[in-house]
């Protein structure tokens, strides 16, 4: 009778330890939305529409994050994370308008427990492991993309405007373009709108000598270059002749998505002289063309989306 008591306790044990690895085992639409969000979190992500297109969409300037590009990249795991396939790691460098590039580590992990995706943010500081910051995302999706809920006392640091009004509210949208941060505070918001930005490469030739509006005729001496980059999200390249008084020569991509009116996406390629903000001349395409180019007979250039060359 004891034996068979020792028997039916073990099964009933080895049972619950069986329950609780089947609980403890994240569903298989979690582990998809974990590689979905993982995968569209990576990348260039730039708020240059948000901010040049403004004041003509009518927007309340007020509530416009400064302009802002963030690069972010992923990064080997160490010692056992290497093991855990629900764990990817990420650096991220964003640069602000009139500030140093600031660096940040994300790790995002799925809690199987709860169900849902966790997004960690650390400061590098040069530490190994990098010096944690008590802010936390949660995300889950939302339709065709996911949202994420910022909370933790640390988060204020991170999500530094606005400065005032009350408690801190920050929500998160990312899609496989578009990534949105809000934060609020009362009836103060700010938020920095974000597209997808696609590298390219560009040759570019400038015929030494001539200025814009000449034909070139009867001239041949070009100073030709490859490898010059910039992004598709108001990138700009900028190109100093080697003449005995040099110019400054700027191109700049912008991959327009109208945010008003009925004009269509569009490609654009801007080429400014000096440091006028007008351009001297501009060309466009389909809007996610993977190529661009352009004639001037004093200038050419031409552009090609490079995904695989930062």
């Amino acid at each position: 009778m004891l034996k068979t008591g020792l028997i039916g306790a073990t099964a009933t044990g080895l049972l619950a330890a069986c329950a609780t690895a089947q609980e403890a085992q994240a569903p298989g639409w979690l582990e998809k939305d974990f590689s979905e969000l993982t995968n569209q979190f990576e990348g260039r992500w730039d708020n240059d529409r948000h901010v040049f297109f403004a004041d003509a969409a009518g927007m309340n300037e007020a509530t416009l994050a400064p302009r802002q590009h963030i690069e972010i990249s992923r990064v080997a795991l160490a010692g056992d994370e290497q093991s855990e396939p629900g764990t990817v790691k990420f650096k991220a460098i964003r640069t602000v308008d009139g500030e140093a590039p600031a660096e940040l580590i994300h790790t995002f992990t799925i809690d199987a427990e709860t169900q849902s995706i966790r997004q960690s943010l650390a400061a590098p500081a040069g530490l190994l492991p990098p010096e944690p910051i008590d802010c936390q995302i949660n995300w889950a999706r939302s339709s065709g993309q996911f949202k994420g809920a910022a909370s933790g006392e640390g988060c204020p640091s991170i999500f530094s405007r606005p400065t005032d009004g009350g408690a801190l509210n920050v929500t998160l949208t990312l899609s496989e373009n578009e990534f949105w941060v809000q934060s609020a505070r009362g009836d103060a918001l700010v938020e920095a709108r974000m597209r997808r930005a696609r590298p390219f490469e560009c040759w570019t030739a400038i015929l030494r000598g001539a200025e814009h509006g000449d034909s070139g005729e009867g001239m041949n001496d070009w100073d030709f270059r490859r490898g010059v980059k910039l992004h598709d999200q108001g990138g700009v390249a900028e190109l100093m002749t080697d003449e005995e008084t040099p110019r400054s020569i700027r191109l700049k991509l912008r991959d327009v998505d109208w945010p008003y009116g009925t004009n269509r996406p569009s490609l654009t390629m801007y080429v400014h002289e000096g440091e006028s903000d007008r351009a001297v001349s501009y060309t466009w395409t389909e809007a996610g063309a993977e190529r661009i180019g352009i004639n001037l007979r004093w200038i050419q250039a031409s552009c090609t989306y490079t995904p695989d060359v930062d």
